[in-house]
């Protein structure tokens, strides 16, 4: 599934050089792996926001896969190392996260840790309505609704070391976009 993604790496003096921002097949599967277990639980009818138990879906919400262009794409966002999200997006939703420390850091782990800062947004803020209205999508979950939202199904993510190792830049992006104001992030039964 990940073979079209290969980044071309370059043999220079003995040297391998790889893009900084390649994703290891382990963090694809990690991203990969975050999403589609939520989205599993809601579909199922077993997920607890805040203490507010969720309907399952109407059908079933479908997994995400990895998309190489869109990883690509998302790869351009985070290595500006400025977290504001992209603009110009065609049919793109993109949750951003950064992660910083007074100590050079590693991408180690970083794919659960920006899973979990999204995700948690539904046990933080609860998630009142599957309809996205404007006082919904204020209440503060806005990634966690782009992760659930039914008709996303292909997910592409970068990350990049930024200010001297010490902080790491995440883009995630979805197709198809998610979070239309006034639509259902899923169909309940």
């Amino acid at each position: 599934m990940f073979r079209e993604c290969l980044v071309l790496t370059i043999f220079l003096a003995g040297y391998r050089i790889f893009s900084v921002g390649e994703i290891p097949t382990s963090e694809r599967n990690d991203f990969l792996d975050a999403h589609n277990t939520l989205r599993g639980t809601i579909s199922a009818g077993k997920f607890v926001a805040n203490g507010k138990q969720m309907p399952a879906a109407k059908t079933p919400i479908a997994n995400m896969t990895w998309d190489c262009d869109i990883e690509k794409s998302a790869q351009k966002v985070s290595d500006t190392c400025i977290f504001v999200h992209s603009k110009n997006r065609t049919n793109l939703g993109e949750n951003i996260c950064t992660m910083w420390s007074s100590y050079k850091i590693t991408f180690n782990g970083m794919a659960k840790k920006a899973y979990n800062s999204w995700s948690v947004e539904f046990q933080k803020f609860g998630w009142v309505d599957i309809k996205l209205t404007p006082a919904v999508f204020s209440s503060g979950i806005g990634h966690a609704t782009q992760m659930a939202w039914a008709r996303s199904t292909k997910l592409g993510c970068g990350r990049s070391l930024c200010q001297n190792e010490q902080k790491v830049l995440i883009a995630c992006q979805y197709r198809d976009a998610g979070n239309f104001i006034n639509s259902n992030v899923y169909d309940p039964k």
